[in-house]
């Protein structure tokens, strides 16, 4: 079983903003981009250094919020 990780509001919209463009291009600034949520391996970067959900991500959102 995983552990649930606590997100708070910003960090739960941008995994849904992320889920929902799913293989679009991320228009996203790197400066919002959330140590925390790549240090939980719920989002990394591509070879272009745009943001991307992992599986651990969407994962995490089906736990719901």
């Amino acid at each position: 079983m995983v552990k649930k990780i606590q997100l708070n509001d910003e960090q739960w919209t941008k995994l849904v903003t992320l889920a929902s463009l799913s293989g679009r291009e991320a228009k996203v600034e790197s400066s919002h981009f959330s140590g925390r949520l790549s240090s939980h391996g719920l989002v990394s970067r591509d070879h272009r250094g745009r943001e991307c959900l992992t599986e651990q991500g969407k994962h995490r959102l089906s736990q719901g919020r």
